[in-house]
């Protein structure tokens, strides 16, 4: 190879070079974290109408377990496989003990005060029906379970029921599917009526 060919092929090198390193001059910065996409089915509830002592509406993704306990409690599970999530409900035949159900629902919440940062109470009252109670929104990235609520006549029956994840939870993220779940909570809440 000639020195005449070994510097025109240098200098073509060079000019291609720096040919493609004159283009746009892009910002190169960290993309923000972002999390996966949700896609929530459209609500769609069916009544729960069995031997419990009282019917609701429950979501058609939810499947119901119910496990009768001694002394008449009853557990009932509805499960979301979906989400990973269930709302996990108690029930209690009341034997004058309701102020110690009460006081039990109020230091169930409290407990999550370390990890909350902030917890909003509704009321859920409606005489005619009868149906007390409370319904607590537990708001917090860490908050193991951000929908808790309470409902009785306040005479025979009490039932406590509360949202949780099969997982550890990071509530940014799950935000969307907290939502929706509470939605569900609400319209049971709505539908439900003691036999």
């Amino acid at each position: 190879m000639n020195w005449k060919n070994l510097l025109l092929s240098l200098l073509c090198g060079s000019i291609v070079l720096l040919a493609s390193c004159g283009q746009k001059n892009e910002n190169i910065a960290p993309k923000p974290k972002g999390y996966f996409r949700i896609d929530m089915p459209e609500q769609a509830y069916q009544t729960l109408d069995t031997t419990l002592p009282f019917t609701m509406e429950i979501s058609k993704y939810a499947e119901a377990v119910i496990t009768p306990k001694d002394s008449g409690k009853i557990w009932i599970d509805l499960t979301y496989p979906q989400f990973a999530a269930e709302i996990k409900m108690t029930y209690f035949p009341v034997h004058n003990n309701m102020r110690e159900r009460v006081v039990q629902e109020r230091e169930m919440v409290e407990f999550h005060y370390v990890k909350a940062d902030d917890v909003e109470y509704s009321v859920i009252k409606d005489a005619e029906a009868p149906l007390y109670g409370q319904i607590y929104d537990i708001k917090g990235k860490d908050v193991a379970t951000p929908l808790q609520f309470w409902m009785t006549d306040s005479m025979h029956h009490f039932i406590r029921a509360t949202l949780y994840f099969n997982f550890a939870p990071n509530n940014d993220s799950l935000q969307p599917v907290i939502d929706y779940l509470r939605e569900d909570a609400m319209h049971l809440i709505n539908t439900f009526d003691w036999k």
